[in-house]
């Protein structure tokens, strides 16, 4: 009886089947035909406008994807605290510069079609481009269009936001860039603007039509955006007029006669065009389409024909694939319904002897517990991606979402407490993160982040709601719902100890050192942004606490937020500790300065000690020039190193081993003389061969050597017993003597020659030297004395 009910149950199914078949392939024949009949019918009407829609769509597209982009840039520019910075400077800051050129680098990562950006400070009449890195005033900026209108008071009052194009190829009337200005509000006594200029590649209009029709084999259609003045933004030619500008221009010209008509067909050398153009955007622009209208007419006819071939022909094989298909898959339903309730297959059933098809049944309902893990776990991480980039957003304020919009994405999150509850931030920080970076890779980095929130995530929900999510490259942030806490001192304790736990399993299993910090409690989304700088602020007290502190809102009242000022006294006394050789002294004196300097600010802290380190490099290369290399590379790799601190323990071995490496360059210099010895071999070049020179001094030989001039004076003096004046001096008379007995010149010649000036106190000199008068002198060479 069981065998008979399976028996009519599969003749019921392959009957339900094949009918089933057969009637969908009846309404799709019906179907088909009907299409084809009122495609016949209405051909171009229906071609025509489909064209003008696509061509709308398109342009309106095109045009807001330009005008957003620029936007987008210009209020996420605006919003940096450094390019702000760079606008209202009052003095041209290198700093300044070297920030903004990062932050806007940082923008391009993200945005493929801005050509460059323009920062213009009108205080200080000062262009920058990030195209070619030039920092110039007005006069001297290379893109004087822009120049000529951001400094133009009666452009500045009248602009309306519009992008501008500045530059036009003459040749073929095309631009390749445009421009939109966003000014800053207020303006100078001259009623100029600090401005941001972006400018965006005009083949970006195109790109995205190109992007849309990109499905299409063969593009048929020409595109052409025309700005009012006639010039060429963009265009996207189809084969025909890929080489023809003439053909282009003509086009361009027609789409303006038409002044935004819907669509006309015009007659251009010969051929009938389809031109769709229109201008309904906001920046009055020219869009135009060009289809040969044959194209249009050949592609309905084609479609006509090969649609109802189709038709005819699947009207005939859908009943013989129908009963095919039925009586086919009778079969192994039948078998995979046995499989599934643990009942063994017939050993007559096909599927048992076909091995192959049957392990392969077998084997995908063996995965499919394996792949609903893998989906759920793809959920999971897409839902966590999603919560990560939204919350990221919400803290750098560059979300444009209205409040109710973001109210609807939090619920849809699940995190609509963060909208209505109290809520404290604590913020982590992977400590040595330098080190982090160098010992694993980017994959291994990004493993240890997600390990890190998971950890953290799981420990947090033993306290009630948070979210915690990775923020910046080393730190994360997790917002804790304190709606249920109602005295603060209960929520610092329950924090503390989340914290503690976070860093102890982290350090654990994953032999990473977190520090924290953690805020107190408000409410309001319009907090967070806030809130999450100040953490960035708090943190950085791990300068003074160390690795794995726990920073708390109240550390920052022991902060001292003045000015550090190292004493003259401390300053002088290293630097003779230094010239001493005495290393463990100058560390002992460093101490004694770090004691008091960890209890400033962060910022306070670096700017004293690269300070510091300037004036006692400085104070020792005074004294002792020798120590100086080619490359100063004991400061250099010093300034390179700090920028890594990150505690006061990083700083002082730091600034040891610069005061050490100082110590044994001095004390090496004062062991040996090879280099005193070579240095005293120059200076009697440099005199030998510039003697003739009357301004050959001690000065001139120490900026030739770029020494100090007490310093070579006093090693010549003690090498050579007398002063370089003194070496000079003599030198000249032994070469004044060699002239006077060996050449016939003239004695006015011959002491122009030796660098000497005929005066009183070149005969004093000459007696002094030759123990005689320049007359005696003279006449015991047997020769007359020149006439003064």
């Amino acid at each position: 009886m069981k065998l008979l009910n399976q028996k009519t149950n599969r003749t019921s199914f392959q009957r339900k089947s094949f009918i089933s078949f057969l009637v969908i392939t009846i309404i799709i024949t019906v179907l088909l035909t009907f299409f084809l009949t009122i495609t016949y019918l209405r051909t171009t009407i229906t071609m025509v406008n489909r064209y003008n829609d696509r061509l709308i769509a398109q342009s309106n597209y095109s045009i807001t994807y330009l005008d957003e982009t620029a936007k987008k840039l210009g209020n996420a520019l605006y919003s940096d605290k450094d390019i702000i910075q760079f606008l209202n400077m009052n003095e041209n800051d290198e700093r300044v510069a070297i920030l903004t050129s990062k932050v806007i680098d940082k923008h391009f990562l993200t945005l493929n079609n801005i050509d460059s950006v323009y920062l213009y400070n009108a205080g200080l009449d000062l262009f920058y481009s990030s195209r070619t890195g030039e920092r110039k005033s007005a006069s001297a900026f290379s893109d004087q269009s822009i120049v000529k209108l951001l400094t133009d008071k009666n452009f500045v009052a009248e602009y309306r936001g519009r992008p501008i194009v500045a530059s036009v190829d003459e040749a073929t009337q095309s631009a390749n860039v445009c421009s939109y200005i966003l000014f800053e509000p207020g303006a100078t006594a001259a009623g100029l603007k600090n401005a941001i200029v972006v400018n965006i590649q005009t083949k970006a209009l195109t790109d995205s039509i190109q992007a849309i029709n990109g499905h299409d084999p063969v593009q048929e259609t020409s595109f052409f955006v025309v700005d009012t003045n006639g010039s060429i933004l963009s265009m996207a030619l189809s084969p025909e007029f890929g080489h023809d500008i003439s053909k282009v221009r003509a086009l361009t010209q027609k789409a303006q006669e038409l002044d935004g008509s819907i669509n006309q067909v015009q007659k251009i050398d010969g051929i009938r065009y389809l031109v769709s153009s229109s201008k309904s955007n906001a920046n009055n622009w020219y869009i135009t389409g060009v289809t040969p209208v044959k194209k249009i007419f050949k592609d309905v006819i084609t479609a006509s024909i090969v649609a109802t071939g189709i038709v005819v022909a699947v009207f005939i094989i859908s009943a013989v694939i129908c009963l095919f298909l039925a009586r086919r898959l009778n079969s192994p339903i039948q078998a995979i319904t046995k499989i599934i309730n643990g009942e063994a297959s017939e050993r007559s059933d096909a599927l048992v002897s076909e091995t192959e098809e049957f392990q392969a049944i077998l084997s995908v309902f063996e995965s499919m517990k394996e792949q609903n893990f893998q989906l759920d776990k793809i959920m999971r991480e897409t839902g966590y991606a999603a919560k990560q980039d939204f919350l990221n957003a919400l803290l750098s304020e560059s979300t444009t979402y209205s409040m109710a919009t973001v109210q609807g994405k939090l619920h849809d999150l699940n995190l609509d407490y963060i909208v209505s509850n109290q809520l404290c931030m604590c913020l982590f920080k992977i400590d040595n993160y330098s080190q982090f970076m160098s010992q694993n890779s980017q994959k291994e980095r990004w493993a240890l982040r997600y390990a890190i929130v998971n950890i953290a995530t799981e420990l947090a929900e033993n306290y009630g709601n948070c979210e915690i999510f990775s923020c910046d490259s080393d730190k994360f942030v997790m917002l804790m719902d304190c709606d249920t806490v109602s005295q603060y001192k209960m929520l610092q304790d329950k924090v503390e100890r989340l914290l503690r736990e976070i860093q102890w399993n982290t350090q654990k299993f994953l032999h990473i050192s977190l520090s924290m910090a953690y805020s107190t409690m408000f409410q309001g989304l319009e907090h967070l942004p806030s809130m999450y700088n100040n953490m960035k602020g708090s943190i950085l007290l791990k300068m003074r606490y160390g690795h794995g502190s726990i920073i708390t809102p109240y550390m920052m009242d022991e902060i001292n937020t003045d000015e550090f000022h190292v004493s003259v006294k401390k300053e002088e006394q290293l630097i003779e500790t230094v010239l001493e050789g005495d290393d463990e002294e100058a560390s002992r004196i460093y101490q004694s300065i770090s004691t008091l300097l960890y209890q400033y600010t962060y910022n306070e802290i670096l700017f004293c000690i690269v300070h510091l380190i300037h004036r006692i490099y400085s104070g020792v290369l005074s004294k002792m020039p020798a120590i100086k290399d080619n490359q100063d590379l004991t400061m250099q790799e010093f300034l390179q190193d700090i920028q890594h601190a990150e505690v006061g323990t990083d700083i002082d071995i730091l600034m040891n081993a610069f005061l050490q490496k100082l110590c044994n360059k001095v004390t090496m210099l004062k062991s040996t003389s090879s280099s005193n010895d070579l240095l005293m071999q120059r200076i009697i070049e440099i005199v030998e061969q510039e003697y003739p020179n009357a301004d050959l001094c001690l000065s001139s030989i120490a900026e030739k050597l770029r020494l100090s001039p007490n310093y070579i004076g006093h090693l010549f003096k003690t090498a050579y017993g007398q002063s370089i004046a003194q070496y000079i001096i003599d030198l000249r008379m032994q070469k004044l003597d060699a002239y006077m007995r060996n050449s016939k010149l003239s004695l006015s010649t011959i002491i122009e020659k030796v660098g000497l000036e005929k005066n009183n106190y070149f005969y004093t000199r000459f007696k002094k030297h030759f123990g005689m008068s320049l007359s005696e002198y003279k006449l015991q060479l047997g020769r007359e004395i020149d006439g003064d």
